[in-house]
């Protein structure tokens, strides 16, 4: 019984290992584009939030330990990707109401 449990913990941390580099590629783009139309915070949130509750079950009732230092990675990877969504946002808006009030003041287009 004990190989099919390090099997499974094996199975586990590779995965999640793999999930953790998958958010990589999402945080660089939001970070090197400005445009964040194609991700949806909600969803983002969601993850995070779920993430989050697992890494407490993990620390609190299964009392292990890697499993919530692993959940909480993931719930800190997806909070970032929500941060950086809310900020290009953010800025664009800002970006626009500017253009906006310019052209109402100066009649200039941006």
């Amino acid at each position: 019984m004990k190989s099919l449990e390090t099997i499974i913990f094996v199975a586990f941390a590779f995965a999640n290992a793999c999930r953790l580099l998958a958010y990589l590629p999402q945080i660089s783009i939001l970070l090197r584009q400005s445009d964040a139309a194609a991700v949806s915070p909600a969803t983002w949130s969601l993850f995070a939030v779920s993430n989050g509750i697992t890494a407490v079950y993990a620390a609190q009732i299964v009392a292990d330990t890697a499993m919530a230092l692993t959940f909480t990675a993931n719930t800190i990877c997806c909070a970032t990707i929500v941060a950086l969504v809310q900020y290009r946002r953010r800025k664009i808006r800002r970006a626009d109401f500017g253009c906006a009030r310019s052209a109402e003041v100066q009649e200039l287009t941006c």
